[in-house]
Formats: C-alpha cells, sequence, structure tokens
C-alpha cells in the first residue's frame, strides 16, 4: 500500500481551459488526472447527437486535448479517469484507441455506463417507477412522455474494479462528479467499504477539486489577494491512507490555495451540510478540521461519513417548449428610463398573449440580482435584453422580428446587439430518486464485460446532528453599519430551482455576528424580487460558516429559465452588499 497518492483535477466542465491537462501533467508528479465534463444541460446535448450520430454523444474535447500528453501519460504511468463519455463511452475510447494508434502508444482503456436510463425509463414507469420530483414532491406524470434525457448517478465502485483490472484510462457515463476521486483512495488503500469515515473524507476531497480552479483562486470573493490569474494552477489532493489529504496546486502556477479559497469550494451547492449524500457514502461536512499548512497548501482531517441511502438520485430533462432571447444597446443620458420606453414599446408591439413566461432585463444595472442591489448611480449604458418562452416557435419568431424595428422609432442612443436572435429549445429540469436496485452498472475491458450492481452494502437513512442554536451575545456597545463584505466571503451555484450561497466569516471572532445579523428573514427580504420559496439556513461552525438554500430562485433552473444569471452564481456577490451592523471593534 502506498503512503501517499497525488490526485489531479485538470476540467470542472466542458469548455474548461484546454492547456490545463497538459498543465497538470508536465509541471510536476501526479499518480491521477481527473477531468469533470457533465452537467444536466450537457446530457441533452449529448444524447441528440448521438442520436443524429452514433458516434458522437461524448465530450470530443477530452480527446483532442488529451491528445498531445498521452506519450507523458504512458511514460509517468498516470492513470486517467473521466466522464468524458457521456452518452457514450465505448464512442469516446474507441476514438481514443485511434489516436493512440496512430501515436503508436498503448494505454489499457475501461468503459463505464448504465446511468443512461432511456432505454428503459418507459418499462420503469410502468414498473411503478414514480420519479417524485425531489424538491416539489411532483409525480412525473404525463411528462414522461417528454423525457429527452434521464441519467442516474454512478457510484465509484464500478472504477475501482476498472482499476483493479488493469485500466490506466477509465471513460465513464453519468457517475457523480467527485466518484473519480474517490475511486483512487479506495483502490491504493484496500479500504472496506464500511469505512464509512474515510470514504467521506475521500468524498470531500472531490468535491474540493472537482471543479477545476474554483478551488485554487478561481471565482474567489476576495480575488485581490490571488498574486496572479495567468497559468492557473489548477488543484491537487495528496492524499494518506487514514483520509486526511492537503488540497495545494503546482509549484510556479498561478492562482491560491488558502482556508478561504478551500472554504468557498466547500460551501459550493451543498444543500444541507450535515448530510452530503453520494451513492457511496454520506458526509458530514460540518465535522472536520481545516488548516492551513504552509504556502498553498491547507489539510483536511477528521471527516465524519454514514451508510449512503437505498436511493440514487436521478437527473431529469424534459421538453418544455422553446426560449428565446435578444438584446438592444441602449446608451445615456437617462439610460433606465429609455429602456423602460423601449420595453413598453416591444411588449406592445409583440404582445404577451402565448408565452409561459416573459421578460426585460437591464444588464448593467440590475439584471443579475433583480431589485436587491440596484446601484445609486446609473450606468453609461445597458444591454437590454428581451426573453420570452412558448410552447410553439411561432409565437418566438414574431418576437426574434420586431426587435430590429425598434432603433429607429424610440428613444435616441441605441443600437442592435448580437443582429436578429436565434430560438432555442428549452428544457426543465427533474431531479428525482430510484432504487439503487433498479441500476447496473456496466464495465467492459478489452473484451471483457461485467455488469456491476448498484445495490452493494449496508443503506439507511442520513442521521443528522442538531444544529447549534446559540448565537452568542453580540449586543454590548456601540454597533456600526457595513456591507456584509466587510466581515464575510461567500460562494453561490444552483441545484435545479434551488440556489445556495455558503458565507464564511473572515475571522472567527466575526462568526457570531454572521449568525446574528444574516438571517432566513433578512435574506427573505433582500432577495424578495428573485426567491419564490422558502430559505433554509445551516450551520458549518467547523468553518465559521452557514449554507443558505433558497427555493424558486432560479426561474424553473438552467435549462428552462430565463433569468440572466440562471445559476445564481452572481448571487452571493449580491448578498454581500447587504448592509448588516457589527460591533466596530472586531473591525480593525
Amino acid at each position: 500500500m502506498k503512503d501517499k497518492i497525488i490526485i489531479a483535477n485538470a476540467s470542472g466542465f466542458w469548455g474548461d481551459e484546454a492547456d490545463a491537462i497538459r498543465r497538470q501533467v508536465q509541471s510536476g508528479h501526479i499518480d491521477y488526472l481527473t477531468m469533470d465534463y457533465l452537467a444536466e444541460i450537457t446530457m441533452i446535448i449529448l444524447g441528440r447527437q448521438v442520436a443524429k450520430k452514433p458516434d458522437a454523444g461524448y465530450a470530443r474535447d477530452f480527446v483532442t486535448t488529451i491528445s498531445g500528453v498521452l506519450k507523458d501519460i504512458q511514460d509517468k504511468g498516470i492513470t486517467v479517469i473521466t466522464n468524458a463519455g457521456g452518452i457514450n463511452p465505448q464512442a469516446c475510447a474507441r476514438a481514443l484507441e485511434q489516436i493512440m494508434s496512430d501515436q503508436g502508444l498503448s494505454i489499457p482503456i475501461a468503459t463505464i455506463d448504465g446511468d443512461n436510463l432511456m432505454p428503459e425509463l418507459p418499462q420503469l414507469v410502468e414498473d411503478g417507477c414514480l420519479f417524485t420530483h425531489i424538491d416539489t414532491g411532483e409525480l412525473l406524470g404525463v411528462l414522461a412522455d417528454k423525457v429527452a434525457a434521464a441519467n442516474a448517478y454512478i457510484g465509484a465502485r464500478p472504477i475501482v474494479e476498472a482499476l483493479k483490472g488493469g485500466a490506466k484510462i477509465v471513460i465513464t457515463g453519468r457517475c457523480y462528479d467527485a466518484a473519480s476521486v474517490v475511486a483512487p483512495f479506495i483502490y491504493e488503500f484496500g479500504w472496506d467499504w464500511e469505512e464509512y469515515d474515510k470514504l467521506a473524507s475521500a468524498l470531500l476531497a472531490g468535491h474540493l477539486i472537482e471543479c477545476g480552479t474554483q478551488s485554487t483562486g478561481g471565482n474567489f470573493t476576495n480575488w485581490k489577494q490571488v498574486g496572479s490569474f495567468l497559468n492557473m494552477g489548477y488543484p491537487l489532493v495528496e492524499a494518506s491512507p487514514d483520509g486526511s489529504f492537503v488540497l495545494t496546486k503546482h509549484p510556479g502556477t498561478g492562482g491560491l490555495v488558502s482556508e478561504q479559497t478551500a472554504k468557498e469550494q466547500i460551501l459550493y451547492e451543498i444543500g444541507d451540510p450535515r448530510a452530503y449524500i453520494s451513492p457511496d457514502v454520506i458526509a458530514d461536512f460540518t465535522s472536520f478540521s481545516l488548516t492551513g499548512e504552509g504556502e498553498n497548501r491547507v489539510r483536511v482531517s477528521g471527516v465524519k461519513g454514514q451508510k449512503p441511502t437505498d436511493m440514487l438520485k436521478v437527473s431529469i430533462n424534459y421538453e418544455a417548449g422553446y426560449k428565446l432571447s435578444g438584446m438592444i444597446v441602449v446608451s445615456g443620458p437617462d439610460v433606465v428610463a429609455k429602456g423602460e420606453v423601449f420595453s413598453e414599446m416591444f411588449w406592445d408591439r409583440v404582445g404577451t398573449d402565448g408565452f409561459v413566461d416573459y421578460r426585460t432585463d437591464y444588464v448593467g444595472y440590475n439584471a443579475c440580482w433583480g431589485n436587491s442591489a440596484a446601484p445609486d448611480v446609473e450606468p453609461n449604458e445597458i444591454i437590454l435584453r428581451f426573453s420570452a418562452r412558448a410552447e410553439i416557435k411561432d409565437r418566438l419568431a414574431v418576437m426574434s422580428k420586431e426587435l430590429a424595428g425598434l432603433i429607429l422609432a424610440g428613444p435616441p442612443g441605441v443600437t442592435v446587439f448580437g443582429g436578429r436572435p436565434s430560438i432555442a429549445p428549452a428544457f426543465g429540469y427533474w431531479p428525482a430518486l430510484i432504487d439503487r436496485k433498479l441500476v447496473t452498472a456496466r464495465l467492459i475491458q478489452g473484451s471483457n464485460e461485467a455488469f456491476i450492481s448498484c445495490d452493494v452494502g449496508p443503506c439507511g437513512e442520513p442521521e443528522l446532528k442538531p444544529q447549534d442554536s446559540v448565537v452568542g451575545d453580540q449586543n454590548k456597545g456601540a454597533r456600526v453599519t457595513v456591507p456584509l463584505a466587510r466581515i464575510a466571503h461567500a460562494r453561490s451555484g444552483d441545484k435545479g430551482d434551488l440556489a445556495n450561497i455558503g458565507v464564511a466569516a473572515l475571522k472567527p471572532e466575526l462568526y457570531p455576528e454572521i449568525l446574528r445579523e444574516v438571517t432566513t428573514e433578512k435574506l427573505q427580504s433582500f432577495f424578495k424580487s428573485n426567491v419564490l420559496g422558502p430559505i433554509a439556513r445551516y450551520r458549518l461552525d467547523n468553518l465559521n460558516a452557514v449554507n443558505f438554500v433558497l427555493q424558486g430562485a432560479l426561474n424553473g433552473g438552467g435549462t428552462v429559465s430565463l433569468l440572466l444569471d440562471n445559476q445564481g452564481k452572481t448571487l452571493s456577490q449580491a448578498l454581500l452588499t447587504m448592509d448588516i451592523e457589527v460591533n466596530p471593534a472586531l473591525l480593525s
């Protein structure tokens, strides 16, 4: 058994920096290279591709970008694990094998699928699978006929089996994001599948690096602390047999690894931190310690875990008509008033009947945050963005044609931006659960084919420890009003129509102020123009942080929403502008 392994990440999404793979492979020693390419909308795109072309349906960027370092990977003995297989892992493997043949290389490849439920969906529904919406409790019902993609999140077990079989490149479909990191921990250190604390630590390591540079200075609130954003260092974890690990990056690369950059990624899209659920283990993100260990090194230890649930998450996307967004540029003076006139003109000409939803956004003024944080000073210009969604294309075609007709008929200082807009299909997002007994992974390795049931090991519902309700007495003495950014940093993201906003204190003594001042009631008022549902707050006392889950915050979610920020990525920056009252003695 090794006493340490180094696992690198080189992609947080399909479209991440192309040169990251080379940088991770050539800038220093690594044992494993992982890459994440898949999101909800990605599965739809890949499904439509493979329907037109049987040898498509995978992330082609993976094949083209890794081709330049395949010899390095072979010579250095690096193992590659990626979900770039999408809907068609075998086609991805064949394309990569052709490139290796052209280069005179031979690296053993394994593929894993079984996550794609589309072929079995009608039978599953007929057999009684309700696919109840996780957040709303609604049944899939008649929408089953409109489903465009349905993928179960498979665990790390098939990847471990591929590694045992000698695979040096493992290409999967829709496994959970951190599975590519969890598997090397288990394989290299010989862990048992019921060592839940260790598995939970591996899950946290995967969560920290799965989004690329988001843990090494990217999207960091205090971005001015980052020395350089050039030649960005992608994350590494140095893993130990006891499950503890160090988050770091290659020396000489840009970016920053610190306790704060790590905290922001830990808080990213986690829901209730007491139960971060994966197919292999449930991790308690309120349980561990996180400490700086020198320049660009942060150590994590003491993660607690428990057995997984008997269900797997299913990401379902269904056809939801069509949508369109068109833009014009409006310049000052009085740019907002001009925009209001143009908006009135446009919807008067187009009409609003026949639209499922429609909106006007003032990009550069309040498009991302709504009325939560409109600036006191008007900008010199804005992009006026008109958006609508409809069941039929013809209704949107009328809207597309009317946009250019505004420029000669309204206030001055306007120009069309981007030409006539095109109509795009809209897809609703439907997160659901399926009994893990009904899902089987398939592992293909050379000429061998194996089927691995997802119904393995003990299961149960998560046991949630109670949240501390003590805030602390921070009312003594004078208090001053400051923006939240004076005492906290934050990060936000989406889960369908839910938005997550994690908020962490800049130093421990400021945490009681956050607990006192940043309440669900204040967020409900602050985001009243954006958030339609309730807000929950969860404490992470080990990080001096809280996580908010905002329901009904994203206009249906990224695949169908007309919001400019349909994934809630900017909401943390909005919240940091919210005024709070603090003890001035703590601000020095």
